[in-house]
């Protein structure tokens, strides 16, 4: 069974170190805002007991923070209460609709849910805003998603776009090795892994597949030394176990 890595996590990460948008001026506002930032700092932590105690003083000084909505979100699709989380990103994006941060997040939320044509409209929506700064998370997200429903054409095409935005981003250019060794490409698939180690840091399943694309091109010394970089890193992880 052909294993794909999916990173749609990672505009998750982004999205809430951006904190919140909002210009407060009254003092219900600048409550809000510090718990909502409170809350936002909580939720980068793990901290998610004090992370809903916070976003939810904050939604009580004020229901119609799109922000602390979109943030609430976040924290319940962490806590896997997902029906909760769908109706507080949708609230959000009834107040905010033009927000990209929170049309990729809804669109990741969406493709964990299993609405994958929903998902993709949302990463579009995102990426249509000309002063979005990181259009490449949508992209590569969009192309994640469009892989879950064995299109990987398309997929290549949005990871192509991602790229064309930002030719270092590491995890469209992970994608494009995985894409590549699938279909057999093992060079291709060599060169975006090499682009990829000079973009990130090497992840258990950027060397797990350096092991498989150096396997199959017969380089069986340099497929053991990712195996054995694998092992020294990442003893403890899944893609340890896979390798001899």
């Amino acid at each position: 069974m052909k294993t794909i890595r999916f990173a749609l996590l990672l505009v998750f990460l982004v999205s809430i170190t951006a904190g919140c948008s909002s210009n407060p001026s009254s003092s219900s506002d600048k409550a809000t805002n510090y718990y909502t930032q409170l809350g936002i700092g909580y939720l980068q932590k793990g901290r998610l007991d004090l992370a809903a105690l916070n976003l939810e003083k904050a939604l009580a000084k004020d229901s119609s923070s799109a922000d602390t909505h979109h943030y609430y979100a976040l924290l319940q699709e962490r806590l896997e209460n997902n029906e909760k989380a769908g109706k507080h990103f949708r609230k959000a994006i009834s107040i905010t609709p033009k927000d990209s941060a929170l049309l990729n997040n809804y669109g990741s939320y969406l493709c964990r849910m299993g609405k994958y044509s929903a998902a993709e409209d949302a990463f579009l929506a995102a990426v249509r805003d000309p002063l979005y700064k990181t259009p490449e998370f949508a992209y590569t997200n969009a192309g994640i998603c469009t892989r879950k429903t064995g299109d990987s054409a398309r997929a290549e095409d949005y990871f192509q776009q991602a790229l064309a935005k930002n030719n270092r981003f590491s995890e469209a250019l992970y994608q494009m090795a995985k894409l590549n060794q699938e279909k057999g490409d093992y060079a291709k698939a060599e060169a975006f892994l090499y682009r990829y180690n000079e973009s990130a840091a090497p992840s258990p399943e950027s060397l797990l597949l350096c092991y498989q694309v150096q396997t199959s091109l017969k380089e069986m010394d340099k497929a053991e030394a990712c195996a054995t970089a694998l092992r020294a890193k990442f003893p403890e992880s899944a893609a340890a176990g896979q390798v001899n």
